[in-house]
């Protein structure tokens, strides 16, 4: 991952994003932050990111609608969206055969580190 690429960190709340945020500044890129469905919408329309954190619960539009959005505009093309949900049992099967990485709240930073990895490759 290159140093200039960016993440959008798609969560209301403080605690998931300071985590998150702790993790960028031992990898690679630098951290973009939504605190709602829309917002993230527009800003997905504004730039490019190299991955995307998803929380499921979020005002205005959930999580599900910003994954919808993605599908709709991105397509074949959506990769490194990691989603987070306290129901990973329940959407891993349903999300299967997507580019959806599809963890808890603990895991989000853990997958955002395994991105960083992979796209250093």
């Amino acid at each position: 991952m290159k140093s200039d690429e960016r993440v959008l960190v798609v969560e209301q709340h403080p605690s998931i994003s300071r985590a998150i945020e702790d993790a960028a500044d031992r990898l690679p890129f630098v951290c973009d932050y939504a605190t709602d469905g829309w917002e993230a919408i527009e800003k997905l329309e504004q730039g490019d990111y190299a991955a995307i954190v998803i929380d499921s619960e979020m005002p205005r539009a959930s999580g599900y609608g910003v994954l919808t959005y993605l599908r709709e505009e991105v397509g074949d093309q959506m990769q490194n969206v990691i989603f987070v949900s306290s129901a990973t049992a329940d959407l891993r099967p349903k999300l299967s055969g997507e580019r959806i990485c599809v963890v808890d709240r603990e895991g989000a930073v853990e997958a955002l580190i395994g991105v960083a990895r992979d796209r250093a490759v």
